[in-house]
């Protein structure tokens, strides 16, 4: 018997591993596609920060499969778009994109996945919005302004203390959100009005219509996430049922032979 149940378990596994990989390669693929092609600027954030939906299909990885599927869903997305089209930004971008996208997927899969609360897709989606923010703001501070600026204008950015190229680009999307009432920036107050002005604002913005478009897709999608069936404890239920079928059939076996 037990060598049966071994035998019969094996397939299983690796139909369910084959069927994850293949989901992860389709996330992949539009998640790629949205990163590279769907994306856009707003006039009232500076020209390099772009909106894209790409995180849509990852949050959908992450409540679907699971937190660590959406972390690879993620890295694979930058790969791909440096193999394909490169990066203009000396892999600065690509690597905020990276570590926003980890912060987003990680919690609230972690929580949808993990825990038993009542509100927990509520929960997943506000912990989408906070780790996209939080995210936003450590990643410019400590590494895309000083790595991109220390890149790109080096000797400008030695000499002034600030990369002037990326201060005048700033300078016009400051005046359109503060309605003209900005005044100027400069090396002492560069990084405080570029946090408060446009990394906070603009991720704010962005996962806040990341989340409002993914939660009617998750709700349609429910029916589909216990369809594929990937939880463990739906696998022990299983398992029991299959093993209660099996003792009930061998009890009317044995009856019958009496």
């Amino acid at each position: 018997m037990m060598t049966e149940k071994t035998k019969e378990r094996k397939p299983l596994n690796n139909s369910l591993i084959i069927k994850r990989i293949a989901f992860d390669a389709i996330f992949s693929a539009i998640t790629v596609v949205l990163y590279i092609f769907a994306k856009f600027n707003i006039p009232i954030f500076p020209s390099f920060l772009d909106i894209n939906f790409s995180m849509i299909p990852v949050i959908i990885c992450a409540f679907m499969l699971g937190p660590w599927d959406a972390g690879i869903v993620v890295i694979i997305r930058c790969l791909l778009k440096w193999a394909f089209v490169g990066s203009g930004t000396g892999y600065v971008g690509e690597l905020a994109d990276v570590l926003i996208g980890l912060a987003a997927c990680l919690p609230a899969g972690a929580i949808y996945h993990y825990t038993n609360l009542k509100h927990k897709t509520l929960l997943s989606f506000i912990m989408v919005c906070a780790g996209w923010v939080l995210m936003g703001i450590l990643s410019n501070v400590l590494i895309n302004i000083p790595w991109y600026t220390n890149l790109y204008f080096k000797e400008n950015y030695y000499e002034t203390g600030v990369a002037q190229p990326l201060v005048g680009m700033c300078s016009d999307a400051f005046k359109l959100i503060t309605f003209g009432n900005f005044t100027s920036l400069n090396k002492d107050n560069f990084m405080f009005y570029y946090i408060v002005l446009a990394i906070i604002p603009f991720n704010l913005f962005l996962s806040l219509i990341v989340v409002l478009v993914t939660f009617p897709i998750h709700k349609r999608l429910r029916v589909l996430y216990d369809m594929i069936d990937f939880n463990k404890k739906s696998n022990t239920k299983n398992e029991t049922i299959v093993e209660e079928e099996n003792s009930d059939n061998n009890d009317e076996d044995n009856k019958e032979a009496l």
